[in-house]
């Protein structure tokens, strides 16, 4: 491939505004977490409540996403950039002068709208319009910043909460959208004029239903034996719905998907690996500041520390990752980057029951290198599997499936640990943890060999459709 292919610095400019939008809304996501303790005192509500400025955060995010692909084809995209940078730029501003619980709920749900219409865009250019030779290396970027701003949420927030309170939490990004909006305005560029394509309107309550059934139901798996029927009906509701959009997307000339996407063996295999990499990833590091803290007994900047390194390195690998693949192709380093993930998953789950704090360090850097390097090439080489014409789909399906292996991979997760520190047993509460902790390790490392076989069948198909 040409190295020498370069990238015009306005064109670097405007992923760079569409990645900083990112990373506002993917970094709020977990750092809002680590303040609920601080949330909880200073406006009175149980821990029950407090979860929904993450949960209802999640569910605006997971219901917007899918409409990505429909948006960017009837406006511009520098219409889309605006309108969700400014959505993130008001419900910031309600945050951070929220009197009540009620008013901070509603500043993340507008922070959603922002965060669902914002991520998928940087990905929409880079595809689009970055120079094919040089695609792997800017999606590496992209992957950078979707990875590094979940895994460093919980640092940034417990230094900001612990140094100067919640409210800085949003008070910090003000400057940075501030400055991202001028850029975007300034460099993203259109390269096709905006189609007057028709809204499937049955599509979009379908395809809302569908995620608010299934996000609600897992995030609030660990309460299932609390509310069975709500979880049941959650669950039911967002089955029924997404089986619903099927049958209409087969049936409708201007449906929100493409189904017959599906169709592409490659595509699918990959889709679904990206899909279990983002549970693994976010599963992970759930469980580790919890061990850390409960387990160890670490404060939780300590621990927000001691995750950093493999966390830092889990970003840093997008680019290298990228540029491999640019330079030698896919298949290596996503199969060396999925192996260390899988690697590092064994480790965890072999050395559950007696992790310490060196060991967690060492793990969680070769883990994270591994996902570094297979995140952001998976949903390139994903993408690539498709035609031109069905790309904006692609990118569709790899920007929900993010939003939504949060939710999978975190609840699942917390529930197992849930369960076990629940148990009626003579252990203590850390040895229970440990426990429960120890299963979810082992949850993740089924997802983890599942994604290492998918990504294996992915490239063994591909190689024989490319051989007829």
């Amino acid at each position: 491939m040409n190295s020498k292919v370069k990238v015009p610095a306005k064109l670097a400019l405007s992923v760079v505004a569409a990645c900083l939008v990112s990373f506002c809304g993917l970094i709020t996501e977990t750092a809002v977490n680590i303040a609920f303790p601080a949330v909880m005192s200073t406006f009175g509500v149980s821990t029950e409540m407090v979860q929904w400025l993450t949960t209802g955060n999640l569910l605006v995010v997971a219901m917007i996403t899918p409409l990505s692909a429909f948006l960017q084809k009837r406006f511009k995209l520098k219409q889309l950039f605006i309108f969700g940078t400014m959505c993130f730029v008001v419900g910031t501003v309600v945050a951070i002068f929220s009197p009540n619980f009620t008013f901070l709920l509603l500043a993340r749900l507008i922070q959603g709208i922002g965060t669902g219409v914002g991520v998928p865009i940087a990905f929409c250019i880079i595809l689009e319009q970055i120079p094919f030779e040089k695609v792997g290396t800017y999606m590496g970027y992209g992957a950078l910043v979707s990875a590094a701003a979940p895994a460093l949420g919980p640092t940034y927030g417990g230094i900001v909460n612990q140094t100067l309170g919640w409210r800085y939490i949003f008070v910090l990004l003000i400057p940075v959208l501030i400055i991202t909006l001028i850029l975007g305005i300034a460099t993203i560029e259109e390269k096709h004029e905006p189609e007057k394509v028709p809204a499937d309107i049955w599509g979009i309550i379908f395809i809302m239903l569908t995620f608010l059934g299934l996000v609600y139901g897992f995030a609030n798996i660990a309460a299932f034996q609390k509310n069975p029927i709500v979880e049941v009906a959650a669950f039911a509701m967002g089955i029924v719905a997404l089986i619903l959009f099927v049958n209409h997307c087969k049936k409708c000339e201007n449906s929100l998907i493409d189904m017959s996407i599906f169709k592409n063996i490659p595509f699918v295999c990959h889709l679904v690996a990206f899909f279990l990499i983002n549970a693994i990833m976010l599963g992970t590091s759930f469980l580790l500041p919890n061990y850390l803290q409960v387990a160890l007994l670490c404060e939780s900047m300590i621990a927000g520390f001691m995750i950093l390194p493999g966390a830092g390195l889990n970003a840093l690998m997008g680019p290298f990752g990228g540029a491999a693949l640019d330079k030698i192709g896919a298949k290596f380093p996503i199969m060396v980057g999925t192996g260390l993930m899988t690697i590092g998953i064994v480790l965890f789950a072999v050395f559950g029951m007696k992790l310490n704090t060196g060991m967690i360090i060492g793990f969680y850097i070769i883990f994270g290198i591994g996902c570094g390097i297979a995140f952001g090439n998976t949903m390139t080489v994903g993408n690539l599997r498709l035609p031109v014409g069905q790309k904006a789909y692609g990118n569709t399906c790899f920007n929900t499936l993010m939003q939504f292996a949060g939710a999978v991979g975190t609840s699942v997760c917390a529930a197992l640990v849930a369960a076990a520190q629940m148990q009626n047993n003579s252990f203590s509460h850390e040895q229970k943890t440990v426990a429960g902790s120890t299963h979810g390790f082992i949850f993740l490392l089924i997802l983890a060999v599942v994604c290492l076989i998918l990504q294996i069948v992915g490239f063994k198909n591909y190689e024989k459709t490319e051989e007829q």
